[in-house]
Formats: C-alpha cells, sequence, structure tokens
C-alpha cells in the first residue's frame, strides 16, 4: 500500500481519541507516524537494492517488529508531549503499526507478519496497491469526526469495503472457473486485485502441466488468458530452483515460473513473477546460466525492468 493512504488511515485511527485533529494531539501524531513508520525499512537500501528487497515486508512488518518500532516511537514522542506518558502514546503507535502490515497484509504482495516463526508472506489478495476507493473513505470519516458514534461508523464503513471487495473477488472467481474448471479440474485458482483497475483482477491459475495467466474484467464479464506456460519438470529444474536465484524468488513470490534453454554448451533458465505484469511482460524476472555440470555461471535478479539488473553470487 502507498504511504498516503497509509497515513490517512493513522489520521483516521487517531481521530477515535476526543482531542481534535492537529499537531499539538500526540495520539493523533502516534498513530499517523505508526501507520507509516514500518516501510522505514527502505534504509536498507544503502546496503544495496537488493538488500532492500530482501528485508521489505520482513522484520519491520512483523510483529515483533511493529511491538518494536511502537515502543521507539512512544519513548520518542513522550519527550514532545509528556502529558500523555510513553505507555499511552507506544499504545497508538502500535495501533498505527499493525494497521500498516494489515493493509499491506490485504493486497497482493502480502506481508512476513507472523517471523520469525514464519517466513511465509502473508497476502489476503484483497486491495490493490493503491487503493482510491479506500482512501476516498478515509478523507470522508475524517468529515465525520464530531459524530458520537464516529468509531462504529468507521468500522462498518471499511467492514463494509472489505466485504464488497471479497465478493467481487468470488465472482471474478466464478468467472475463470465456469471456463477453466470442466477442462482442468485439479486446477487451482488464484484470483489477485490488479494494480490499479477497480474492475479488473488478475488471476493464476496452476495445473498439473501448465500455469495460465489471465486478467477478468468484471464490468465486461470476460476473462482474458494471457500466457500458458508450460511446466517444465525433471534434474535441470530442481538444479535451478535450488540456486541462490531460485531461493529469492521462493522467498519473493508464491507464484512463479521457471524455464530453461540450452544455448550451445550452457543452461539458460528463467525466472518470472506471475503476479504483476507490466502491458506484455512480467514485471519481476530473473536470469541464470550454468554449465553442462550444473554449476553456476551468472545469476541475475531483474526486479521491475529487464535492464535493471542485481548480480547475484552464491
Amino acid at each position: 500500500m502507498d504511504p498516503i493512504t497509509h497515513a490517512a488511515v493513522g489520521l483516521v485511527l487517531g481521530s477515535l481519541g476526543a482531542e481534535p485533529l492537529t499537531i499539538n494531539n500526540g495520539i493523533v501524531v502516534a498513530t499517523t507516524l505508526g501507520a507509516v513508520a514500518p516501510d522505514f525499512d527502505i534504509v536498507t537500501r544503502l546496503w544495496g537494492e537488493f538488500s532492500y528487497l530482501k528485508q521489505h515486508r520482513g522484520f519491520s512488518h512483523s510483529l515483533p517488529g511493529l511491538g518494536l518500532i511502537a515502543v521507539t516511537l512512544g519513548v520518542i514522542l513522550s519527550i514532545i508531549y509528556p502529558q500523555y506518558g510513553v505507555g499511552t502514546l507506544a499504545l497508538w503507535a502500535f495501533i498505527g503499526t499493525l494497521s500498516h502490515s494489515m493493509l499491506d497484509l490485504l493486497n497482493s504482495y502480502g506481508v512476513k507478519i507472523l517471523w520469525p516463526f514464519s517466513r511465509k508472506k502473508w497476502a489476503a489478495n484483497l486491495l490493490m496497491l493503491f487503493d482510491p476507493v479506500l482512501f476516498s473513505l478515509c478523507l470522508t470519516m475524517l468529515m465525520f469526526k464530531p459524530h458520537p458514534l464516529y468509531g462504529w461508523i468507521m468500522l462498518t464503513v471499511f467492514s463494509t469495503y472489505l466485504f464488497v471487495r471479497f465478493l467481487m473477488r468470488n465472482w471474478a472467481y466464478r468467472l475463470v472457473s465456469v471456463r477453466l474448471l470442466k477442462r482442468f479440474p485439479e486446477a487451482k485458482i488464484n484470483i489477485l486485485p490488479s494494480k490499479y483497475n477497480f474492475f479488473r483482477w488478475d488471476c493464476i491459475v496452476l495445473t498439473k502441466r501448465k500455469k495460465i495467466v489471465g486478467t477478468v474484467d468484471l464490468l465486461r464479464r470476460k476473462f482474458k488468458i494471457t500466457r500458458r506456460l508450460h511446466s517444465m519438470t525433471g534434474e535441470i529444474i530442481k538444479a535451478i530452483n535450488a540456486t541462490l536465484l531460485g531461493r529469492v524468488f521462493h522467498d519473493f513470490t508464491p507464484f512463479y515460473h521457471i524455464e530453461y534453454k540450452k544455448k550451445n554448451d550452457k543452461i539458460v533458465g528463467r525466472f518470472v513473477d506471475l503476479r504483476y505484469r507490466v502491458k506484455d511482460r512480467f514485471l519481476h524476472s530473473g536470469t541464470l546460466i550454468m554449465d553442462e555440470q550444473l554449476q553456476v555461471q551468472e545469476a541475475i535478479f531483474q526486479p521491475f525492468n529487464l535492464t535493471h539488473k542485481i548480480y547475484l553470487e552464491e
């Protein structure tokens, strides 16, 4: 989720207090800063972009990380707002940090919220990376601040919107299943929100022999297949998947595809993250070059575009 929406949600949560929405309101400042603070993991870019991509939505978005951030903010803000106390400020800051991870969990990128007990990125696949409806709801809710039932109104509005998105995802699932399940009864259909289009959903269908990638347009009630990818198997695929680049993709995304081809005396492997596409290409990819003995010669992680290359060393 984008930082502006995170901050807006933090403001809404901070407005649950009885005081006005001003810079003098320590509770509002605590929730707003808490709502954006987990993305401060951007400082890991100082150690390179690969370090940032590995760490983003990791520790800083986990429950222990959220607690540490909240306590730190509570201590710092208590110097500026001594009338509230460290405990009160830390509690409201934690509400803000928790809202951050919950929002990130609701989109398709996911968060490692249970780290260190689980390295899995949990994703509910309901919201877009930037959700204009959610942002508009936040602004609207701030206008209702004086209402005595403000808290219940806020809870009802946001719960209703999430339920609507849940119904939309189920509708997209039915459109895909009607077309594919008769032909591929064993298929696992995954429906993900598009990056920016409210009525469009992406889908990734996993079958025994192929991966089908497509889009669902709810307004037109149409499902369009954009890619059919053959699932390769065998010792070479196992070797490719066991490399550092393979581990990176396994940690980076729950939906990726591997294929390879032999070129002279080399094996060229290709990874793609199936979740995000830009026009006719996948957003995140990787290239692996091995010799005939399956020893890695070169491993390149290519986030965002093919010209953006991060070279990995085993």
